[in-house]
C-alpha cells in the first residue's frame, strides 16, 4: 500500500501541474540548475554467471528493496542547439538488501544482508522539443557510480554456523536512459516528470571465513520514477 501511495502522489501531483492555467516561460535555452526526487521500481542486483573454485555453477541474487532518489543538477542549453541540453547530475540512494539465501546444499547455506549507498555521478546528454508549455525529452547518461556495502554474511555447514563482514567501497561505470516532459510554470522555472533505467555493478568484500565466491560483481539496475524542478538563469 505504501508503494502505491508513493505512486498515486507523484502522478497526482503531474496532472495537477499539467491543467492548472499558469503562466508560459520563455524560450529554454542558457544555463540551468536542479533537483529532483523519486523512487525505484523492481530494483534487481544479480551475478553474472561464471564457475567457483569447484567448478560448479553458481548465480547470486539478492532481494534488494525498493527505496527513494534525491538529485541535484546544472546544465546549459546551447542558443544554437535548442533541442538539446547537457548537464551534470549526482544522485544518492540507500536500498536495503533483505536476507538473501546465495547458496543451499540440504541443510546448509550461505546468505547476507544489509544495505548499500549509491552515489552516482553521471553526464547527461538531453534531446527535446523546445516550443510551447511542454516539452518531451529523451537522453542518456553515462558516469560512475560509487557504492558503499554495509553488509553480512552468514554461513551454516554441518550444524555450524559462523558469519563475517562482505560490506565493501566499490567505483564502477554506470549508465542510464532517461524520458519524460517538462512543463513550463512560469518564467524560469518548470517541473520535470519523468522516468530512467539506471544501471552499474556493485561488489562485496573476499571473506576467507565464508566458503563462497564472495568477491563477485553485483549488476545492480533499477527503474525510477522521478519528480524535480528546474531553474534558468
Amino acid at each position: 500500500m505504501k508503494k502505491v501511495a508513493n505512486y498515486l502522489f507523484i502522478f497526482t501531483l503531474a496532472i495537477l501541474f499539467a491543467v492548472c492555467p499558469l503562466k508560459s516561460a520563455s524560450a529554454q535555452v542558457g544555463g540551468y540548475i536542479g533537483v529532483w526526487g523519486g523512487y525505484t521500481i523492481s530494483p534487481d542486483a544479480s551475478s553474472g554467471d561464471y564457475y567457483d573454485d569447484w567448478d560448479y555453477y553458481n548465480r547470486f541474487d539478492l532481494d534488494i528493496q525498493e527505496a527513494w532518489v534525491l538529485g541535484v543538477k546544472v546544465g546549459y542549453t546551447p542558443p544554437q542547439l535548442k533541442y538539446f541540453s547537457f548537464e551534470f547530475e549526482y544522485s544518492y540512494l540507500n536500498p536495503d538488501i533483505k536476507r538473501s539465501v546465495l547458496d543451499r546444499y540440504g541443510p546448509d547455506y550461505v546468505a547476507v544482508e544489509g544495505d548499500v549507498k549509491l552515489n552516482n555521478f553521471m553526464f547527461n546528454a538531453i534531446a527535446k522539443y523546445p516550443q510551447g508549455r511542454f516539452h518531451p525529452y529523451i537522453g542518456a547518461g553515462l558516469g560512475f557510480s560509487y557504492s558503499d556495502m554495509s553488509a553480512t554474511a552468514t554461513q551454516r555447514i554441518s550444524g555450524v554456523t559462523s558469519s563475517a563482514s562482505v560490506g565493501k567501497d566499490y567505483t564502477s561505470f554506470a549508465w542510464q536512459l532517461l524520458t519524460g516532459v517538462e512543463i513550463d510554470i512560469i518564467n524560469n522555472l518548470s517541473v520535470d516528470i519523468g522516468y530512467r533505467y539506471f544501471a552499474t555493478e556493485i561488489e562485496f568484500e573476499n571473506a576467507t571465513e565464508i566458503e563462497f565466491k564472495n568477491d563477485t560483481k553485483i549488476d545492480f539496475t533499477t527503474s525510477m520514477i522521478t519528480l524535480g524542478l528546474k531553474f534558468l538563469f
